[in-house]
């Protein structure tokens, strides 16, 4: 069995950010691995997370616990801070190591920007034993891309990261199971790696797409139809994600 140990962020003095409602680092990390781990589970790793504790010393024994355990994979996942606008994965400077970095970015698909660097000074990448995957997902001092982390950005996220470590470890992908819709409720659809167009006619894709979406409307023009990420959006001028083809959400 493969297993993978899992070590969200848990700053000693959390960090703020300009996410909506009340959020910092730590919460939004957190809720974040809650997806990461339990679809890493559901697919057959065998996974082990990161208690509560926080701080240094907390970072330590992390670090210690998944040595000892014999952890196959070492995944960090923070926020950074800074004034960027991209999504880093860190790794240890060796050919194995960056390796399985580049296919973390090859799935890391929802942001407009992913770049891969190698470290060698974080104590996570240089004093575990596994594979260390280290994240920084987005600039949580940026509003905008807070916003779109935590309208459905996260799972997206997750789900690239999930697909990710399936084709690390060797363990076939399998999508999420449809969420139980309610009974007057409108239609949702797991969309994984879908072309997304921003038009009816647009010749090629702008970006892809991956996690749940509703039909914007019932309208179909060129095959295509328009999709947006929140029920709340169904109809609403301006929250249109994008259009797809008609096969997708059928």
């Amino acid at each position: 069995m493969v297993k993978i140990y899992l070590s969200p962020a848990l700053h000693g003095t959390d960090n703020p950010t300009k996410c909506p409602g009340k959020c910092s680092e730590n919460t939004h990390c957190a809720q974040y691995m809650d997806i990461v781990e339990r679809r890493l589970k559901e697919i057959g790793f065998t996974v082990r997370r990161a208690g509560n504790a926080t701080g240094n010393t907390a970072m330590n024994a992390r670090v210690r616990e998944a040595n000892l355990w014999r952890a196959d994979i070492y995944y960090v996942a923070h926020t950074n801070a800074g004034g960027g606008r991209y999504s880093m994965t860190m790794c240890w400077d060796d050919e194995a190591s960056r390796k399985k970095a580049e296919i973390l970015h090859k799935y890391r698909q929802s942001v407009d920007r992913h770049i891969v660097r190698t470290n060698t000074e974080l104590y996570e990448i240089r004093a575990t034993k596994a594979l260390c995957l280290y994240d920084e997902l987005f600039f949580h001092d940026n509003a905008e891309d807070c916003a779109w982390f935590h309208n459905g950005g996260m799972q997206q996220m997750a789900e690239e990261t999930v697909q990710a470590l399936c084709e690390i470890g060797g363990l076939p992908y399998r999508p999420a199971a449809s969420e139980e819709e309610a009974a007057d409720g409108p239609k949702s659809y797991r969309l994984f790696s879908v072309p997304l167009y921003a038009s009816s006619s647009a010749l090629r894709a702008a970006a892809t797409v991956t996690g749940t979406y509703y039909r914007w409307d019932d309208r179909v023009l060129r095959g295509r139809v328009r999709i947006t990420n929140s029920p709340d959006n169904i109809e609403k001028p301006g929250q249109v994600t994008g259009w797809v083809d008609a096969e997708a959400v059928m």
